[in-house]
């Protein structure tokens, strides 16, 4: 754990090194890394202490064209390879700085000796929170495919709907070219608004997964009746609280 030095009170923040797996998108890993420095403004003595942040960025179009060709060994391979990379350069604890690759969240983390924080822990942590017992997940197509937010939340007594396939494959398009590099549409955020409603009417919905880490991005608290679960948000909270002395 380094410990850091105010200058000039003589206090130290002993906090554990965060190294985070990021580029998968580089606009999440930018929320993600500003959002551990303000958590550490706001929590840490003096103004200028911060937690300590190594990021290895990786090539999104790399994981792509591995995943287009089935070669998840190989994802998981890189995955690992830049996690344990992450802890010689001197990180304690590590994540991912998305949802969608927490679909090989287990064998990510068998494979390093780095500790992880899991972006459907924190989630969850948060639905419950909430009071909230039955959800719709919006995310990439991976990840509304997957059945790990499903799993993880139904160990906490909380439903998991998702959207149709029609919708399901707008939201994953609108992802990748729109919210990814940035570009945030209208008509997008009114169709992702529709598709929420939808269910929050037809199917009791009372809450909302934000399962994209750039989705936050466009669909803001006060855009619907029911609770939005920011995964980007809760998750780099746990981060911090992860990387906090057990002491402090």
């Amino acid at each position: 754990m380094l410990a850091l030095e105010q200058p000039g009170e003589g206090s130290k923040v002993t906090m554990r090194r965060i190294g985070l797996l990021g580029g998968t998108t580089p606009e999440s890993t930018k929320v993600y890394y500003q959002s551990l420095i303000d958590l550490g403004r706001e929590a840490l003595e003096g103004p200028l202490n911060n937690p300590v942040v190594l990021i290895y960025s990786i090539n999104l179009a790399d994981v792509v064209r591995l995943k287009q060709a089935e070669r998840h060994d190989l994802v998981v391979e890189m995955m690992v390879d830049i996690f344990e990379r992450l802890r010689t350069a001197g990180a304690e604890i590590g994540a991912l700085t998305a949802n969608t690759p927490h679909v090989f969240f287990d064998q990510i983390s068998a494979g390093t000796t780095l500790p992880l924080v899991s972006i459907l822990d924190a989630a969850l942590d948060e639905a419950t929170g909430l009071g909230c017992t039955k959800v719709l997940l919006l995310g990439t197509q991976t990840t509304m495919s997957s059945d790990m937010y499903a799993k993880r939340f139904a160990s906490g007594g909380i439903e998991v709907l998702v959207p149709n396939e029609e919708e399901r494959q707008v939201i994953d398009e609108t992802i990748y070219s729109q919210l990814a590099v940035g570009e945030l549409k209208a008509e997008t955020r009114d169709r992702y608004l529709a598709t929420c409603q939808r269910r929050i009417d037809q199917d009791g919905v009372d809450g909302v997964i934000l399962g994209c880490t750039e989705i936050p991005l466009l669909i803001q608290p006060t855009d619907l009746s029911v609770p939005l679960i920011n995964t980007t948000r809760a998750h780099a909270a746990a981060i911090f609280a992860a990387a906090q002395d057990a002491e402090d």
